[in-house]
């Protein structure tokens, strides 16, 4: 046991990066969530009826649909679209991926 413990002991000095030290990195950056600029997916709270007949499904009236639902109450959740009359979940489905709200 007393072994075990000395090579373990002796493997951690050795490592040159140490779980937990301050100002080390442990391996290659992690990418994070993409920033606004990078993020593609559309925000259904900005977005002009051009941009939302992008999303599949939704064709001029369904654009139309969501502006107007929009301007009664701005969405805060992406599953919110789902007041907007003509999109159930089918169509929410095809879309969650493509929209955002912030």
């Amino acid at each position: 046991m007393t072994r075990v413990l000395v090579f373990i002991l002796a493997l951690c000095a050795l490592h040159p990066v140490r779980a937990g030290a301050a100002g080390t990195a442990a391996g290659p950056e992690q990418p994070g969530p993409p920033s606004v600029e990078q993020d593609r997916r559309i925000n259904i709270n900005e977005a002009g009826p051009e941009e939302l007949t992008r999303l599949p499904g939704v064709g001029p009236s369904r654009a139309q649909a969501i502006i107007t639902e929009r301007e009664k109450r701005r969405f805060r959740r992406i599953e919110d679209i789902l007041r907007v009359p003509g999109i159930g979940r089918k169509t929410f489905g095809r879309i969650r991926d493509s929209i955002r709200v912030k």
